[in-house]
């Protein structure tokens, strides 16, 4: 068999020698494999016990993708790999660009979810995968983690072994207990910026000891750095984009994600940027509507994000007037945004309403009727719209949508109504219909149609491009790895 990419999603559930035979039997014999993406659903211990795996890979094998993964048996496969390497018979072959000048094994792409990401994983990644250009770690601890399987300022010390890592994304989620890489402190991101100045993207989350100096120190030092994004660091404050004006000039994408110490000045450094496309202050509740003066003057801003925002109708008047293409436009949680501002979005000028194709106004208590009536009747290009806890939204701003949209080229093909407690189960009426009939994915979770999800695999089976979630999803159901229990079809 011949495959470039291969993605599994697995049930866990079973014994460890099952699943083990399972997993060999689905990938024995599949030849010139690139990309290779497995999930097991069902556990989070114990998923991978890789060292066990008596799995044979092709050579031309660039992209490793696994989750969920013990943090021991990662190290342990490693170490597997970095004794195979030089062998090409060995557990793993992977295929050397040849423009790298080696004829050694190695992978270019690693991502992996475990459940503890500590100095020795790291180390021995570095030891293996000398030649890797994108690492992705991200952790999901129970319990607070203790040395020695913790990362510290050693473990991202020895990142500087990748000479050819321009891509690098470390994240400590929250997911199962609240806890931050502790061990780690300024210095330990200032080693990282002096051993890694190749990189082009990175993603740190839950850094909670480092302080401005150490997150400046990874804008000012890495020259090729396009790409950042840092969330749930609590020490972060506009200072760490202090005088940044050359940094700015290479920036496409800055994402800063729960940080309250951020407030609308940092943005103030950006304003005279002429390559941000993407910015993200979701979760900052200090941004306000002077951070919107700013935002208005992003000639190539194409997509923006001020979940939780403190910014009124008045704000989004102002950027409204402003000569930005945004495509992708996130005002959930913004509380102090009414209809009013809505329409102030969308009328204040004529570029905005032209080019918005996703807009979320989830959690927002102002938004009523009105507001997706200005929505139907301006935004000419609106293929997503999420309208989450929107408990002022009534059926008849459902028919507003389907018999507007119906008549326009651009036809809404995303639509979330999770918590909207006002639908009734009149919106069965309008799926059956003609109405939607672009429509490809629906969530409706926690509303009327939970209770009917009978009639709902009925409306399925007459649009098998439709995909109803009733999980809660965000749109899309996240990256396409989310398990539901159930479905409607």
């Amino acid at each position: 068999m011949y495959f470039r990419i291969l993605a599994l999603e697995l049930e866990g559930e079973t014994s460890p020698e099952i699943f083990k035979k399972n997993l060999i039997e689905m990938l024995k014999g599949i030849l010139c494999l690139e990309s290779l993406s497995i999930k097991v659903r069902g556990t989070e211990l114990d998923a991978y016990d890789l060292t066990c795996i008596d799995l044979f890979l092709p050579q031309t094998l660039k992209l490793l993708k696994l989750q969920p993964v013990n943090e021991q048996d990662a190290i342990l496969f490693m170490k597997v790999l970095g004794d195979g390497k030089n062998n090409p018979g060995h557990l793993v072959n992977f295929a050397m660009p040849s423009n790298l000048g080696c004829t050694c094994f190695t992978l270019l792409y690693l991502s992996l979810v475990l459940n503890v990401i500590s100095d020795e994983l790291i180390i021995s990644i570095a030891n293996s995968l000398p030649f890797l250009v994108e690492l992705d770690l991200e952790d999901r601890p129970s319990t607070d983690p203790k040395l020695p399987r913790d990362l510290t300022n050693t473990g991202l010390q020895s990142l500087g072994l990748f000479q050819h890592l321009t891509s690098l994304s470390i994240v400590r989620s929250r997911l199962n207990y609240p806890v931050s890489f502790k061990r780690v402190n300024d210095l330990g991101l200032m080693l990282l910026s002096e051993s890694c100045r190749g990189l082009e993207s990175v993603k740190l989350g839950g850094f909670s000891t480092v302080t401005d100096a150490g997150f400046s120190s990874i804008l000012c030092s890495c020259y090729n750095l396009k790409k950042f994004e840092v969330r749930n660091a609590p020490l972060m404050s506009d200072l760490a984009f202090h005088d940044i004006i050359g940094v700015v000039s290479f920036l496409t994408d800055l994402r800063i994600l729960s940080c309250n110490l951020i407030t609308s000045e940092a943005v103030a450094e950006l304003a005279a940027s002429t390559t941000l496309e993407v910015f993200v202050t979701y979760g900052c509740r200090s941004i306000a509507n002077p951070c919107l003066d700013y935002i208005s003057r992003l000639s190539t801003l194409t997509t923006l994000n001020l979940g939780g925002a403190d910014i009124t109708d008045s704000g989004l008047a102002v950027l409204g007037k402003g000569n930005l293409p945004i495509e992708r436009l996130t005002l959930r949680g913004c509380v102090r945004v009414t209809d009013r501002g809505i329409f102030s979005l969308l009328n204040g000028g004529e570029k905005i309403k032209t080019t918005l194709s996703s807009l979320d106004i989830g959690n927002m208590p102002g938004i009523s009727d009105r507001g997706i009536k200005t929505i139907v009747s301006s935004a000419e290009a609106i293929t997503e719209l999420c309208m989450r806890y929107c408990f002022h939204v009534t059926n008849a701003a459902l028919k507003m949508l389907a018999s507007e949209r119906s008549k326009k080229i651009n036809l809404l093909q995303r639509l979330d109504l999770c918590h909207c407690t006002c639908f009734s189960i009149g919106l069965l009426e309008l799926l059956q219909d003609s109405s939607f009939r672009g429509l490809r994915w629906l969530g409706v979770g926690s509303t009327s149609l939970v209770t009917a999800r009978d009639n709902c695999r009925v409306i399925c089976a007459k649009r098998p491009w439709l995909t109803l979630c009733f999980e809660g999803c965000e749109v899309g159901c996240h990256d396409g790895w989310q398990f539901h229990k159930s479905n409607g079809k």
